[in-house]
């Protein structure tokens, strides 16, 4: 979701910052980069360690009441990434959301799609399992809330932990450059690489992602 449909990521992170500075830590946007993709304990966690902040449920609350504030200001889908997901649902292409952020969040960035109801078959968060990207956990919840082997599934994906997730979970990975370089998402594994979200359509139709 964050990173591949919406361009929540730089968002999250200046929200984020702001939330810690009202705890009077000095938290910057950079600091949570080196996070994206692992769940709040991390994303939120590893920042609050660094500041002598304690990560539990009144800071966790702050930091979403503020996204729900700002989010529909600061998020943005991806460019063609609405027409991507309408083409694959009208080719017959079956959709999840794999997400290790938490379900309050994703439903805010779900929203800012505007897509049509019943479009994502399957919506599993951070909130319903207890291990996050790297580990396939996720992925795997997903093929089977899908009843589709892992095999036959194709995940996308803007982080390098989740591609390490995705081929855990023995899927076809797509790296979609918003967080990571190329070379970075290649070398964590994944198959191919995009630039842009229409590209994908291109590779779904190719031989070896076919």
């Amino acid at each position: 979701c964050d990173g591949v449909l919406v361009d929540s990521e730089p968002a999250m992170a200046e929200i984020s910052a702001l939330a810690f500075q009202d705890y009077g830590a000095p938290a910057t946007a950079a600091d949570f980069l080196p996070f994206i993709g692992q769940g709040e304990q991390d994303y939120f966690g590893q920042v609050a360690r660094k500041y002598n902040l304690t990560f539990g449920e009144t800071l966790r609350t702050h930091i979403y009441v503020k996204y729900l504030e700002l989010a529909q200001a600061l998020v943005k889908p991806f460019p063609g990434v609405r027409d991507l997901v309408l083409r694959l649902k009208e080719s017959g292409y079956r959709i999840a959301v794999a997400s290790s952020s938490e379900k309050i969040k994703v439903e805010a960035n779900l929203a800012v799609l505007k897509l049509p109801g019943q479009t994502f078959e399957a919506v599993i968060t951070g909130s319903d399992l207890e291990r996050k990207k790297p580990y396939p956990d996720i992925y795997l919840m997903a093929a089977d809330r899908l009843a589709v082997h892992p095999a036959q599934c194709l995940v996308i994906e803007d982080s390098t932990s989740g591609v390490i997730a995705g081929k855990a979970a023995k899927m076809k990975v797509i790296g979609f450059t918003s967080a990571h370089t190329a070379d970075e998402l290649k070398a964590a594994g994944a198959d191919d690489v995009v630039d842009d979200p229409g590209e994908v359509i291109g590779l779904l139709r190719s031989e070896h992602l076919g």
